[in-house]
């Protein structure tokens, strides 16, 4: 008798560990911008502090990107990809279309809330945009809120 209690105990334990890692779903963004700002310019004689925002929301992670440089062909706008693979979130974000022009476009905000990220869980972002950036690691839980300095993070 006192076996199958302990085989009973070691199975719920199991069981209990297992629904701790079940595997991420996939991963979908919201993407948003302001769009181009009224001063297009040709070349980026002021710097302007981009920063990147993580924050924990009941929908999700929300990155949000102030004071990007783009390339002023923003005829079809911008848009992001997004994926998530062994704990790290692909996040690019770019000009859909339009060729390059001779002109800079100053995006005061881009946000993405993304959707099917494991709570409690630490993941690294691999981010890009008008630069490559070093990965980012954050701990994603309710409280999340961190702001990061850009120009500390180009490759």
């Amino acid at each position: 008798m006192g076996s199958r209690r302990l085989i009973l105990l070691a199975a719920a334990l199991l069981l209990g560990a297992c629904s701790h890692n079940q595997p991420e779903g996939p991963v979908t963004a919201e993407f948003q911008h302001t769009g181009c700002g009224r001063n297009q310019e040709t070349k980026a004689d002021s710097y302007v502090t981009s920063q990147l925002i993580l924050e924990y929301t009941d929908g999700g992670l929300l990155i949000t990107r102030t004071n990007a440089t783009l390339n002023c062909s923003l005829v079809n706008g911008i848009t992001c990809d997004l994926s998530l693979q062994d704990g790290i979130l692909h996040y690019h974000a770019y000009v859909t279309d339009g060729g390059t022009m001779k002109c800079l476009c100053p995006v005061e905000r881009m946000t993405a809330l993304v959707s099917g990220l494991r709570e409690n869980t630490e993941y690294t972002l691999d981010y890009s945009c008008d630069n490559t950036y070093r990965p980012i690691t954050f701990y994603y839980a309710k409280g999340l809120k961190v702001t990061f300095d850009l120009s500390l993070y180009l490759e």
